[in-house]
């Protein structure tokens, strides 16, 4: 008699799983072989100066908002619905987001590079909010929107990755905010994309191996997200974040989680219920 093979899903594998192939860890020197290349043929001040001028062809209002795509408590926010709809990704997004932020924290801290207020005068490039002086490298806001844009993209089946190629628009025009509003130089910014590559692919690994058992409504892993899915909401709502303008998104980003979080409560009281009527 056959034996049957019980579901991928049951054995507490991912259906998507060790699907980050060796080659594409590769992707992350493509920036910082860029940023070699761009040393060795422009003048940094040049480079940053030109970028933040053209930048200012669009309204400061439209970078703030690709700004506020590189800030966590934001960004996570907006991705509560998925502590319903796709775990494992959500999942995915909280290990390269940790991965990320202790690896720009160290750098920063270590390398302690000045931003270009320190070096420049501020009233030769353009500035959005308080000028910024001290650690520079790498762009904490590039490094998070890219390591939450490849550890989503890499937990979409194959076939459908092709939808979502547009978080890494997303998350370039977040990088390219931070030049925009006078925050960090290129280099810092291609620094950025590439340890956000890393990060992803790593959190995106280590989300592929959670237990399927531990995903579900009621598991103690996915409240442990929600509760820090409500630190999110708490602290849009309470504090001013990078700037004045982002308070609308702020407000907005606190909505969706809000609802995501709902859904989330919802569905994890629901046993628990459903056990008190029968």
């Amino acid at each position: 008699m056959r034996k049957v093979q019980p579901p991928r899903a049951a054995t507490g594998q991912s259906a998507t799983a060790h699907l980050v192939n060796p080659f594409y860890w590769l992707w992350c020197l493509l920036p910082l072989l860029c940023w070699a290349v761009v040393e060795l043929s422009v003048d940094p001040v040049f480079l940053f100066k030109r970028l933040n001028t053209a930048t200012q062809h669009l309204p400061d209002l439209l970078w703030v908002f690709f700004n506020m795509l590189g800030n966590g408590w934001g960004v996570f926010a907006l991705l509560c619905p998925l502590l319903i709809f796709a775990p494992r990704a959500l999942m995915a997004t909280l290990c390269a987001g940790t991965v990320a932020g202790v690896l720009s924290r160290t750098l920063k801290l270590s390398l302690q590079f000045p931003r270009p207020a320190s070096v420049l005068d501020p009233a030769s490039f353009h500035i959005v909010g308080n000028p910024l002086t001290s650690l520079a490298m790498p762009s904490g806001h590039t490094l998070t929107a890219f390591a939450l844009a490849t550890a989503l993209y890499f937990s979409v089946p194959p076939a459908k990755r092709k939808y979502a190629l547009g978080l890494f628009v997303l998350a370039t025009l977040a990088g390219l905010a931070r030049i925009a509003v006078g925050a960090h130089w290129p280099a810092d910014v291609m620094a950025g994309m590439s340890i956000g590559l890393f990060s992803g692919m790593l959190g995106a690994t280590l989300a592929q191996r959670i237990p399927a058992r531990l995903l579900g409504p009621q598991a103690w892993l996915m409240r442990i997200a929600s509760a820090g899915a409500a630190l999110c909401i708490y602290v849009l709502l309470a504090d001013r974040l990078d700037f004045d303008e982002t308070r609308p998104f702020q407000y907005f980003a606190a909505l969706v989680g809000i609802g995501g979080l709902f859904l989330f409560l919802k569905e994890t009281i629901k046993p628990q219920r459903d056990q008190r009527t029968q």
